[in-house]
This record gives structure tokens, sequence and C-alpha cells, in this order.
């Protein structure tokens, strides 16, 4: 109970600080201004989140340990997750959704501008950035920072989220198609956490077949979704080897997900983009979404980021128990 009250205060200060900066984004003297800083802005403390959550894996004796123990099988249900999860959202996005890659209805007149366009702003050019301030905050964690230090890491990347949460509502309250993109998504926007809880689990459980942990298990270990602080925790009764696998797996697949989102974005479809982090869709990557692809995105990121946070403290304890 205290985990998804915890869940839901956190979304309320999420959407609180989403809101109050699309309502400054959307006044006539906001949206007239070019505002050339409001990018900048946005992508310095997207790396100042992203380096501190670097420092404080780095620092983290678990992570560091867990490695090579369990490196393997966590490496694969992390991959498969990923890939289960992304192939979802993707059939979803192109029969039931019935979405271009852009995230915009088929057939209509913005898909054709959308295409005319280009698409849009996917930049492979983030991953660059997203890679090397991962590889350095982690280095810098496990070297040099003393753990004194370390322990402020928590509180610079709520800064940092509640920021660029911020920003990411003001840049859609300029763009002036908020309601519309919410109005567009409708109630089928529920579909996608279900896409990508339904490929998470199978595909983990598909590779389970092949790891001695068996299929249970490996379904267990990816059922967190992400959420590498929760999963660990609920699963340390039943199994301390897979709570380690787990620990392991959600923080692969919160990191590998910063990495892999500018590519899925260019090469695959925006709205994909949401399955990749799981539950962190709706915090901390939640903003290297929006940033790789769209505005119009961020409902089907959030949306599909709460969802799967607060199905995570009833999944565990329901697949452990069968």
């Amino acid at each position: 109970m205290g985990t998804t009250l915890s869940t839901l205060s956190n979304l309320a200060i999420y959407i609180a600080l989403v809101a109050a900066g699309a309502v400054i984004g959307s006044r006539p003297a906001v949206r007239s201004r070019p505002l050339p800083w409001l990018g900048r802005l946005q992508f310095v403390a997207l790396m100042i989140l992203i380096v501190s959550l670097g420092v404080k894996l780095g620092a983290n004796d678990e992570v560091i340990s867990s490695l090579g123990q369990i490196g393997l099988a966590a490496l694969l249900i992390t991959v498969a997750a990923m890939g289960g999860s992304l192939l979802a959202l993707f059939l979803l996005r192109r029969f039931v959704l019935k979405l271009d890659r852009y995230g915009v209805a088929l057939g209509g007149k913005e898909a054709q501008e959308q295409a005319a366009q280009g698409g849009g702003k996917a930049d492979n050019s983030l991953t660059k950035w997203i890679v090397i301030a991962v590889a350095l905050g982690m280095l810098a964690g496990y070297f040099l920072i003393p753990d004194s230090i370390v322990a402020y890491c928590g509180a610079v990347i709520d800064f940092g989220l509640y920021l660029l949460l911020f920003l990411v509502g003001m840049d859609m309250g300029k763009q002036g198609t908020m309601l519309a993109d919410i109005k567009a998504a409708g109630l089928k926007v529920l579909l996608v956490p279900v896409a990508v809880g339904a490929g998470t689990l199978l595909a983990a459980g598909a590779v389970g077949l092949f790891l001695p942990m068996g299929v249970k298990d490996a379904i267990a270990a990816s059922a967190g979704f992400g959420w590498y602080s929760l999963a660990p925790t609920l699963l340390a009764p039943y199994s301390l080897s897979v709570s380690a696998v787990a620990f392991l797996s959600n923080v692969m697949r919160e990191i590998f997900s910063i990495i892999a989102i500018p590519f899925v974005a260019k090469y695959i479809g925006y709205v994909e983009c949401a399955s990749l982090p799981g539950a962190a869709a709706m915090d901390t990557v939640l903003p290297v979404v929006v940033g790789a692809t769209h505005e119009r995105v961020t409902i089907y990121s959030f949306t599909s980021g709460v969802i799967l946070s607060l199905a995570v403290p009833i999944l565990v304890p329901a697949i452990v128990a069968l």
C-alpha cells in the first residue's frame, strides 16, 4: 500500500509540473517568442539527470558485484523484454491505433505534412551525448566520487527530473497541440501499457526456457518493468538469486532504453520509444523519449509508465504466488 501511495504521490507531482509548464507555454506572450534557450536548457538538464543517474549506479556495489555473477541471465532477460515490448507496441501502433511511425493518424493531413518535413526531430546525435553521460557518470561514481557526495545524487536526479518535466510541459504548451494530442490518443492510449507489459512478460518467459532459472522466475524478474528499486525488494523473500537478477535486469533496462531510444525513434517509430523503459517511461526516461520524438508522444509514454508502475507491486507478488 505504501509503495502504491508513493507512486501516486510522485504521479501527482509529475502531472502538476507538466501542467504548469503547459499553461505557461500556451500563453500568447510565450508562444509568440522563439525561445531558443528552451531546447538548450532541456539538453543541459537532461545531461545533469543522466550523469547523476550514472554516478548513483556506478557507486552502487550491488550493481557492480552483480555484473559477473548473474550478468548473462540479466542481459538476456533485458534484451528479450525490451524486444518483446517493442514488437508488441509496433503491432498495436500499426494495426490497432493506426498511427504512422511519427505517431500521427494514418492518411491524415498532419501525417502528410510530417512526412514532407522528414519526420520530426529524431536525431542520433543525442545518442552520443547520452552514452558519454552514462559512461562518465558510472566511472566517476565508481572511481572518483566519495559516498558523502553520492548521497546527494538522488536529490540532483529529482531536481533534474522536475525541471525537465516542467520544460517538457512548457514545450507542449508552446506547440499549441496538447489538447488535440490527448483527444487524438483517446482511450486507446490505455492499450499501450497492456502491449508493453504483455510483450515484456511473454518474451522474458520465452528466454526463461533456455535459462537455469526457468520460465516463472524469468517472468518474475522482468515484471519490475525497469523499476529496479522496487522489484528486487518484492522478490527477496521468494529468492535472493531471482531478486539479484531482477535488480540488474531492471537497471539494464533503464540504461539500455536511454541509449536505444534515439535509434528506435529514427528507424522504427516514435510511439514505440515508450515501450523500451517500461515503468520509467513516466519519469526519468520521459524527457529522453520526448527529446528524441515529439511532444505528442508524451501522452503515450506517460500513461504507459504510470500504469506499469502501479502494476509492479501487484503483478510481481502474483507471479511469485503461482
